[in-house]
């Protein structure tokens, strides 16, 4: 069985990819996975690859990536044909920046013995539902014309609009609601680079005071509003005691993202059980002071740093 992803929505192509390959892991391990990136690979190991034993599997799932950086490859598989078509292992061709055409050999025979799918950007309306779709498996909503601004702000950047929701939604949440507004749009989106508020969580993940000091300063110093920050790292943390307390969980019975899963998995491992509980209820009570005009929100976000 062959596929071939390619388009320039990187996003959705990644995310699918990963989809398939976590659904794999889920019901073989790492058992008869492989994946390559084709200017590293040539024929013969590719045959072999697919015609090795695997012990634990019945199958294989081999990933070749940017198969058109490696023009020898992609002959070799089209004159070899039916060797690959009529495998039951499941050989993926991925490509960032494929540009078809009508006399392509390669394409004419995935077209002719597989299956292709193109991930084209996203129109506007087609955007508009994505995010949708995103927020409902979020298990919140966003108000109509919040979407149309967030649209309108994204430029078709998934990667822009999933950090953009991940940081509306941990505020919201926060602030016990399960709808976006514009209100919410205004105040959050756009302020600062997006990569820099995860970055900074990432920090505290990794137990690196020093960088997270130094990063919650520059975000701040650049109109990052502090409420958002606190926010988002109570998520965080909530999270990582959340994976803590049961490692085994998969990330659908925990209810997050295979990704933030994925994440927190390996930060949790630098705190104990105990640390992170500790860390939460700070978490809390800095939230409860906050309320009643006890704390500042920058003052809180710094209190949290210091006990880190």
């Amino acid at each position: 069985m062959i596929y071939l992803f390619f388009g320039k929505d990187i996003f959705r192509l990644k995310r699918k990819v990963k989809e398939w390959t976590d659904e794999w892991e889920k019901k073989n391990g790492r058992d008869g996975f492989a994946r390559f990136e084709a200017k590293n690979i040539d024929f013969s190991d590719l045959k072999s690859e697919v015609s090795s034993y695997s012990m634990f599997s019945a199958k294989k799932f081999i990933i070749i990536d940017n198969v058109s950086e490696n023009p020898k490859l992609r002959d070799a598989i089209t004159e070899a044909g039916d060797y690959f078509a009529d495998s039951d292992n499941i050989i993926l061709f991925t490509e960032r920046d494929f540009k078809p055409l009508k006399s392509d050999a390669f394409l004419n025979f995935v077209k002719k013995k597989g299956t292709i799918e193109q991930f084209d950007v996203l129109e506007e309306s087609q955007l508009a539902d994505w995010i949708v779709a995103e927020t409902n498996a979020m298990g919140i909503k966003i108000k109509s014309n919040a979407l149309q601004e967030l649209v309108k702000y994204s430029k078709g950047d998934l990667w822009q609009v999933s950090n953009e929701l991940q940081k509306l939604s941990n505020y919201i949440q926060f602030e016990e609601r399960k709808e976006i507004t514009l209100s919410d749009i205004d105040k959050l989106v756009d302020r600062v680079e997006d990569s820099n508020i995860f970055s900074i969580t990432d920090a505290i993940g990794a137990r690196n005071k020093k960088d997270a000091i130094v990063q919650i300063d520059n975000y701040l110093k650049n109109g990052g509003v502090a409420l958002v920050l606190f926010a988002t790292i109570a998520t965080h943390i909530k999270n990582l005691l959340i994976v803590k307390e049961s490692p085994s969980s998969s990330a659908g019975e925990l209810g997050m993202a295979p990704f933030v899963k994925m994440k927190c998995t390996s930060q949790s491992s630098k705190f104990e059980f105990e640390e992170l509980k500790k860390l939460f209820n700070l978490l809390v009570e800095l939230d409860r002071k906050m309320k009643v005009g006890q704390v500042g929100q920058e003052e809180a976000v710094e209190m949290f740093i210091i006990s880190l």
